[in-house]
């Protein structure tokens, strides 16, 4: 539970369970991503099999395409780092309470 102090106390809570859940969830589609899409994005970025004719210019949008998909590894690393984030600031926040409380109990 984190207490913020802009303006008011008021209270945060958050669900250690669900934190964990939705860092591994990101986790698992940043590996998908690296592992399945990376590659056979790639590979269809390579291939050269509409070479002329009047869709030429249409078929330029599928590397904007692949290059949309790609940003959604960027998007869900930025998500992956932000809970890392909230993480590390859980934990400033729970050694600042103990600091609190041992120096009340003056141990």
């Amino acid at each position: 539970m984190l207490k913020a102090d802009g303006g008011g106390s008021s209270f945060i809570n958050i669900n250690p369970d669900e934190i964990t859940t939705i860092y591994k969830l990101l986790q698992g589609i940043i590996m998908e991503l690296e592992t399945n899409a990376a590659p056979n994005i790639e590979k269809l970025g390579n291939l050269d099999y509409y070479q002329e004719g009047k869709a030429k210019k249409a078929m330029e949008v599928y590397a904007e395409a692949n290059q949309k998909v790609m940003d959604l590894h960027d998007n869900y690393s930025r998500a992956a780092n932000l809970v890392i984030d909230i993480l590390n600031t859980m934990i400033q926040a729970d050694e600042a309470i103990a600091e609190q409380i041992i120096a009340k109990l003056g141990v």
